[in-house]
């Protein structure tokens, strides 16, 4: 046994950095919100931004998600069609929030 404990590098600050890059690239096709074993759309076409330091998710003309980017945990789906963003939402007071972001796929 290693006496230290190696970090995931999913939780270096450098890899959320990188995949908030990522996704921000891509235009927002709509935005669901799982709350529990339901999700529900909360949003139609928008975007994502980055801006000192915080991941912006905008739709409808409405700031809907709002994370600062060292707290955020982003996975992409395996279809590479959206992604998954969980984070305490400064929007919503701090409230820990799950979204589900789905890409506008261009052909």
């Amino acid at each position: 046994m290693w006496p230290f404990k190696k970090k995931n590098p999913e939780q270096t600050p450098a890899f959320r950095i990188k995949m908030a890059e990522k996704i921000a690239r891509h235009r927002l096709r709509y935005v669901s919100e799982r709350e529990g074993d339901m999700d529900i759309v909360i949003g139609r076409d928008g975007g994502f931004n980055i801006r000192n330091g915080e991941f912006i998710v905008s739709a409808d003309n409405h700031v809907i998600f709002r994370a600062k980017i060292e707290e955020l945990e982003a996975s992409e789906l395996m279809s590479l069609e959206g992604a998954i963003l969980t984070a305490p939402d400064l929007e919503h007071g701090g409230k820990m929030r799950t979204i589900i972001a789905y890409y506008v796929y261009y052909r």
